[in-house]
């Protein structure tokens, strides 16, 4: 369904595994009112589709990958997307979200979003390209690990799973880029449907209702976040793990299962020992000023430094 929002493209694709059926999902702009942003439009989706009591992991569930309205707009923190469905970790509805340039090419493909339910026979993965989704074989892409599946499927942003996800382990994740989708076992959700992953590509670009108006809110919004203390500062010296040390302080750092709430050696995992003896550089997600990712050199390789959840 057309919407009058510039900020959105205005299509929803429905894809089933089970048929091979490729459509589009209707959504009314009340809806995009009501539930505005990527992860409240998929609970309202997933609201409508999913019977209660399915199996998590049956074909009756469905998956939804969905883009905010900010998505692709190049307004600051902007570049994130949302994967939801009925978790096969937690029996309720699982939420996990990522930055990096997923989000923004599936925008650019000319979709908000993928509602994706039933299951395919054979392994298989989605290419979307201009306004088309096709369903294609991943046989050869099943059984590689996350890094190995995206080199293979080309250009554009993609999303996969790793042999954790075929396999059905019920916390597995959803890779992008080196990015984790790493709650509720939405990974597991896409093995079960024998989807190894997504790639998008494309080249519509955002429009805007009042672009001058928009780009003075965008300058705005960046100085304020370079300005100050955390994000233009700490943020990108630390990263996310720079925040080890104070939530440890406040006795509110997940210990042993959160049986407790400091940690005595939290120094040895801090963003200041990250920061002094591996950090190689900083960068950040498009269009965020903050640059809080880490690379850093362990064992002679330059990898992703981790984040304060993983820490």
């Amino acid at each position: 369904m057309a919407t009058q929002y510039k900020s959105y493209t205005g299509r929803i694709a429905d894809i089933d595994l089970s048929t091979g059926k490729v459509s589009d999902y209707e959504l009314s702009d009340r809806d995009r009112e009501l539930f505005l942003g990527g992860r409240f439009l998929a609970s309202r989706i997933l609201w409508d589709e999913l019977r209660p009591g399915i199996d998590p992991l049956s074909p009756e569930n469905v998956l939804v990958v969905m883009t905010g309205p900010l998505t692709g707009s190049g307004a600051p923190s902007s570049s994130r997307y949302d994967i939801s469905a009925k978790s096969p970790l937690t029996g309720g509805v699982g939420h996990s979200n990522s930055g990096g340039n997923f989000g923004i090419h599936l925008k650019r493909a000319g979709f908000d979003g993928l509602v994706i339910r039933g299951a395919a026979e054979a392994p298989v993965y989605l290419s979307v390209e201009n306004g088309k989704v096709l369903i294609k074989s991943a046989k050869s892409l099943w059984g590689l690990d996350t890094q190995a599946a995206q080199a293979a499927m080309g250009e554009g942003g993609k999303m996969v799973i790793g042999p954790a996800g075929e396999n059905l382990v019920r916390f597995a994740s959803v890779v992008s880029q080196e990015r984790s989708h790493g709650r509720t076992g939405m990974g597991a959700v896409m093995g079960a449907k024998k989807l190894k992953g997504v790639v998008a590509r494309g080249k519509a670009r955002a429009t805007y209702a009042d672009k001058e108006g928009f780009s003075a809110v965008v300058k705005d919004w960046t100085r304020m976040l370079t300005s100050h203390p955390m994000t233009g500062d700490r943020m990108p010296k630390l990263g996310t793990a720079g925040f080890v040390m104070d939530i440890n302080r406040n006795h509110a750092l997940p210990t042993r299962n959160f049986a407790e709430g400091s940690f005595s050696d939290a120094a040895a995992i801090s963003g200041e020992r990250l920061a002094s003896e591996f950090l190689v550089r900083n960068y950040g997600c498009v269009s965020c000023p903050i640059r809080c990712g880490r690379v850093v050199r362990v064992n002679g390789r330059e990898v992703k430094g981790p984040e304060y959840e993983i820490l």
